[in-house]
């Protein structure tokens, strides 16, 4: 077996880089123009692509707006690894306290 990555294709790096600059903005969004020139693609680009994400729930316009955000999809992935890395870490402290107790 290869320890060597392929490249991402052009189209899921691009999809990579938009979830990037969406990360931070949850409350607002960013506008069309802000993602086309964050992401150096055509307005056409975001105008035809974040619509379709969309409907998979990892992008979604804020409401009363044109601007874009990540979606609840995606919020909920993110809050499920917190949630379980949270769970690991107190397993760790537990089993450190454990072996914390000196030996008589």
């Amino acid at each position: 077996m290869s320890t060597q990555t392929k490249p991402l294709s052009a189209p899921i790096q691009k999809t990579c880089d938009l979830f990037r600059l969406l990360a931070g903005h949850e409350l607002l969004g960013l506008a069309p123009g802000e993602i086309a020139k964050g992401l150096d693609v055509s307005p056409s680009w975001v105008s035809i692509n974040l619509p379709a994400l969309a409907t998979t729930g990892y992008v979604e316009q804020v409401d009363g707006t044109n601007r874009w955000r990540l979606g609840v999809q995606f919020v909920r992935i993110a809050l499920t690894v917190s949630t379980n890395l949270n769970k690991a870490k107190q397993q760790l402290d537990d089993l450190t306290n454990r072996y914390a107790v000196p030996l008589n």
